[in-house]
């Protein structure tokens, strides 16, 4: 029975260090499963404690049957395992770099890091994704991408430092790694207030209603509307380093932030979802960077998709902008003047109806049972 492991113990000395260790990807043809049965398995064929990456206390990985001897590969030199590489943004930075904090400590004993697949949807095009943005996070070694389940000669397997929600902190090690090594070659270059936006996104990709409303009233405030998605990791990390005010919604850009960012920038996060994802979001940029985030928790209702039956990632978050207004002055994020009206019953219907147009489904008040 395995455990999940405290991020506040001491994790430098759990890296264990494997000889013709068996690295099993996810198997080829399945579907992307939220657990999946891949990891490592030593030379007796025992599955590697240190290769279950937790979510809390849940594995997202599990024991992987034995591989039949004709389909396993072999890879020569040493190796760091780093875990599921995800294709999500968000799940990437908290998830896949999860043990990078081990790179400088294994300086000199690796030849690369090797990953396996979230799941097999072309996993060298999702390695080629995230190479540059590793390599600007400090990592300075070759990158691959497991795909067919392989014997390596000397494998090394950290510990988990960073995770989740409970885990969102990190442990000690990997904060460390992050203020040495995260953005430090990228420049900081673009405006100074920013409001990352969610309002450029492709259609089925959840936000706040009336999302370009709240855009143009921080406009009038001095603020850029910045839509991450537009541009590529290096401009994502120069904008998040120069800005000195910083408003978003919960999502997976105030992961960057706080990879990058320092204790001198002022972070706001406004929650579009239940379930204190803006609290998570403060926790983590206060344990990595010092900062302080201002937290606004306004959600009035969730519209739905009408296929539905309860909130998801597809979701819109109704929120009191007159509390947006009011979390933002406390916060020093605007100067303020006359405070924000919340919107009409004619505003929602307008916002319902353009909704049902973009998404091609019609949205509905969400009841909870």
């Amino acid at each position: 029975m395995f455990t999940a492991p405290s991020l506040a113990d001491p994790i430098v000395d759990n890296t264990v260090c494997l000889k013709g260790a068996l690295v099993v990807p996810p198997p080829k043809g399945d579907q992307n499963r939220s657990v999946q049965k891949s990891g490592v398995l030593d030379a007796d064929g025992a599955f590697v404690e240190n290769s279950i990456t937790w979510r809390n206390t849940n594995q997202i990985n599990l024991e992987p049957p034995m591989p039949a001897a004709e389909d396993i590969q072999t890879l020569e030199g040493s190796y760091m395992f780093a875990g599921p590489l995800f294709g999500h943004f968000g799940h990437f930075l908290v998830e896949s770099i999860c043990r990078f904090w081990a790179v400088d400590h294994l300086k000199g004993k690796i030849d690369g890091i090797a990953f396996v697949p979230k799941f097999q949807n072309r996993p060298q095009h999702v390695v080629g994704v995230f190479r540059p943005l590793i390599e600007m996070l400090g990592v300075d070694v070759p990158v691959i991408n497991i795909e067919d389940p392989t014997r390596v000669e000397t494998l090394y397997v950290p510990q988990q430092g960073f995770g989740m929600f409970e885990m969102i902190e990190g442990a000690p090690e990997f904060r460390d790694w992050i203020k040495s090594k995260g953005g430090k070659g990228v420049a900081p270059q673009g405006e100074k207030k920013i409001y990352v936006s969610r309002s450029a996104l492709p259609p089925a990709r959840g936000s706040l209603l009336g999302e370009k409303r709240l855009e143009a009233l921080l406009e009038a405030e001095g603020y850029t509307a910045f839509h991450p998605q537009k541009h590529n990791f290096e401009e994502q990390i120069a904008a998040y380093k120069a800005a000195t005010h910083i408003i978003s919604i919960d999502g997976s850009p105030l992961h960057m932030a706080a990879l990058v960012c320092d204790a001198n920038q002022k972070v706001a996060c406004i929650a579009r979802r239940a379930g204190d994802l803006d609290e998570i979001f403060a926790r983590q940029l206060k344990a990595f960077q010092g900062i302080e985030t201002t937290t606004i928790s306004a959600l009035k209702q969730n519209w739905i998709p009408e296929t539905d039956n309860r909130p998801s990632r597809v979701s819109f978050g109704e929120v009191d902008f007159g509390i947006l207004y009011d979390r933002l002055l406390e916060g020093g994020f605007i100067a303020g003047g006359e405070r924000w009206a919340p919107f009409s019953e004619t505003d929602l219907d307008e916002l319902i109806a353009e909704l049902a147009v973009v998404q091609k489904v019609g949205f509905k008040r969400y009841v909870k049972p």
